[in-house]
Order: structure tokens, then sequence, then C-alpha cells
């Protein structure tokens, strides 16, 4: 992956927080990792369902994507 979703995510967190963004950049992550998914992958099925952050959150650990688990389930804490 030439432009890391995860890593503009942690990145732009402190800054969305300060301006109330966190949803816009949570969105934005989402949407880029989706980007990269297979139809058939899991994880590309949840977001494609609109399922909660933390029922993503659960099938992306299941396909490995721990990165991008970690940034979800920091929404949830």
């Amino acid at each position: 992956m030439k432009d890391d979703p995860v890593a503009n995510f942690w990145g732009n967190v402190e800054c969305a927080f300060d301006q109330g963004g966190f949803e816009c950049i949570l969105e934005d992550l989402v949407t880029k990792v989706r980007k990269d998914l297979d139809d058939s992958s899991m994880t590309a099925q949840s977001i494609d369902r609109r399922d909660s952050y933390s029922d993503i959150a659960t099938i992306a650990q299941k396909d490995g994507f721990e990165d991008f688990v970690l940034a979800l389930r920091f929404v949830n804490d």
C-alpha cells in the first residue's frame, strides 16, 4: 500500500479531537481501507453492509487487519 490509510488516521487523530472532526477521519479511514479490499473479503462485506465500527473491527480482526482493528477500537474506548 503506497498510501497507508491507518497511518493517516493516527496522524490526524489529535487534530480531529481538537476540531471535533473525529467522525470524518474515521469514515475516511473506512472508505480508504475498503477501496483496497477485494469484494470477497469479509471485512469489505461488513463495511458494505454499514455494520457498526465494533462489528467491522471484529471481522477485520478475523481477517488479520490488526492495525485497522486498533484504529476502529480506539473509537469505542
